[in-house]
């Protein structure tokens, strides 16, 4: 039986992260797209740390980010373009690439009253026009990868649908709904046949960071929350009942993501592999409530004990896991509803005005920007079944790394901070 040796190393909260002896010098070229979102952003400042190992970083986007470090250069393009559009843009910037991570998403906006990802058709066309319109652009170029590694999610699973088998494990049949995971999936593995190179996907669970860029955070919309509920002199109350309390949901900060994404396109074995990605660290939110409400100095609630208080909305299917009927959310009120309400707009504009912040970036500055944000954490928070996605098949692999997904929390809230969305910690 052979043996392998690597070492790891902590960077701050994060820990046992791969090294790469064996890259050290090696001066890659890297695209990272959707660069300014909350997953590109940070695969950007990854690689960045270490400039003997990627030399050039091209970090695209729609709008491209601004980057004090020579070697990373930001490139404007939009690719929901014509892929000769594209092409262009990529040939004029001498545009070269070891290795490609693909962090490019669309949202379009749901209409008022319809759920979040209800617009399934559009999101479908708009999510798969961007990557095959990249794609077409560097087979046009000829600019083939050693690897692309494409970044989806854990909807993979249909977990917002409703209970899913656990863990999600990345072998299981794709379970059939309405997904666009699936034919990007399809489509560049195709490509990748095609031009003789390898991809690997990865899936992270809900994504814990802080960017200005995305609207759609769920670590934004909890802040605000917790700050409101201090202005207001209110607990921190919790909207869903004891299921939803107790139950294990692996989250995904979105650095160690980005740690992962580095070490998969570095990794043999991860070639033409579809991998998970998050915490490892046991966390429920009824654990966190009550260190959330410290962090801001007010009490917490528990969940409401009358079970007549509550309204149970049933998904439209059954379960994802093909028996035991559909899930049910229990609520006693959601976090849109509760953004919705004038009291709660008053009192954060109030802190806005007193803390300085940037009123451009308040989740109030668009009907559609406040439902997408409390909607978000209402997907996150309210369902009372698992999320758990092993991590067993990339340690099988060689990786070690992990984040308390608390501390993790907590620096997210910190940076939106410095970014002037939310108050400071005290």
């Amino acid at each position: 039986m052979s043996s392998t040796t690597s070492t790891v190393q902590t960077k701050g909260i994060y820990h046992h992260l791969p090294t790469f002896p064996a890259h050290d010098g090696k001066k890659y070229s890297a695209i990272v797209t959707g660069a300014n979102g909350i997953s590109g952003s940070a695969i950007v400042d990854v690689l960045a740390e270490n400039p003997e190992r990627w030399e050039t970083i091209y970090a695209v986007s729609r709008r491209p980010p601004v980057s004090t470090q020579a070697h990373v250069k930001g490139i404007a393009a939009d690719f929901l373009s014509p892929p000769e559009d594209i092409a262009e843009i990529l040939k004029k910037e001498g545009v070269k690439a070891d290795y490609i991570f693909f962090a490019s998403y669309v949202q379009p906006p749901t209409k008022a009253g319809e759920a979040l990802w209800s617009n399934t058709d559009e999101m479908d066309k708009m999510n798969v026009s961007l990557l095959s319109n990249f794609l077409s652009a560097l087979s046009i170029n000829a600019t083939i990868p050693t690897r692309f590694l494409l970044q989806t999610g854990g909807k993979h699973y249909a977990l917002h649908l409703g209970p899913t088998k656990l863990p999600m494990t990345e072998d299981a049949p794709r379970i059939p709904h309405a997904n666009f995971y699936f034919p990007q999936e399809d489509a560049l593995s195709a490509w990748s046949r095609k031009h003789h190179t390898s991809w690997t996907v990865t899936r992270p669970g809900f994504i814990i960071g802080a960017v200005r860029e995305a609207t759609m955070n769920i670590t934004h919309a909890l802040a605000i929350y917790a700050t409101v509920q201090k202005e207001l002199g209110l607990a921190l109350e919790f909207p869903a009942d004891v299921a939803a309390w107790d139950v294990n949901k692996d989250l995904s900060v979105v650095r160690l993501i980005a740690y992962h994404a580095e070490w998969a396109v570095l990794t043999q074995g991860a070639a033409n592999q579809a991998l998970n990605i998050v915490d490892d660290s046991r966390f429920s939110w009824g654990a966190f409530w009550g260190v959330l409400a410290g962090w801001y100095g007010i009490p917490h609630g528990i969940p409401e004990l009358d079970e007549g208080r509550y309204a149970r909305v049933a998904m439209p299917d059954d379960a994802p896991r093909g028996f035991g009927g559909p899930g049910v959310v229990s609520v006693v009120w959601s976090f849109e509803g509760w953004a919705g309400k004038k009291e709660v707009r008053d009192a954060w504009e109030r802190v806005q005005e007193r803390e300085g912040l940037d009123a451009g970036l308040s989740p109030w500055r668009s009907e559609r920007v406040m439902r997408e944000c409390f909607a978000l954490l209402d997907a996150e928070i309210l369902g009372g079944w698992g999320r758990v996605e092993s991590m067993d098949k990339s340690r099988r692999l060689g990786w070690c790394g992990w984040v308390d997904t608390k501390e993790g929390i907590r620096d997210a809230i910190e940076q939106l901070a410095e970014l002037k969305m939310v108050p400071a910690l005290e």
